[in-house]
């Protein structure tokens, strides 16, 4: 700070193209931009397509996807998801489907809203695969 005190400064204005140190400097921004996408998604799709691994259903449905997508049914695969009819389908698979509805229940936006609003935004988001035993 010392050694800039002492030189004399003289501050000219340049206008325009006669500014070619300054219009260098501005031209460089193609150098710098970012030349990777990152993408970011929640933990809780790699634990949906994890979840195919152990279920039958989702093995059956993946296989038949990857011939034909979307499918007469209404299934579709998108990004490793299977889909039905627009919503994230969810296998037969209690555990996951209960971290699903405590992570909207208790999600910084609208969360702890009561039953029915959780459930709503779970019918709205997910398709959820129930197997039903009867009783005979």
């Amino acid at each position: 700070m010392t050694r800039l005190m002492v030189l004399k400064f003289k501050i000219v204005y340049r206008q325009g193209k006669e500014n070619t140190v300054a219009d260098s400097l501005s031209r460089v921004g193609h150098l710098m931009a970012l030349q990777a996408v990152a993408s970011i998604q929640p933990a809780w799709v790699q634990e949906v397509i994890n979840s195919y691994a152990t279920d039958p259903k989702a093995q059956d449905l993946l296989t038949k996807l990857a011939l034909h997508s979307p499918d007469d049914n209404g299934f579709m695969l998108h990004q490793n998801i299977i889909r039905h009819q627009g919503k994230v389908w969810i296998g037969d698979n209690s555990a996951l489907q209960t971290r699903l509805i405590a992570a909207l229940h208790s999600s910084p936006i609208g969360g702890h809203s009561g039953i029915n609003a959780t459930y709503h935004r779970l019918k709205n988001l997910f398709f959820l695969e129930r197997h039903e035993t009867r009783c005979g």
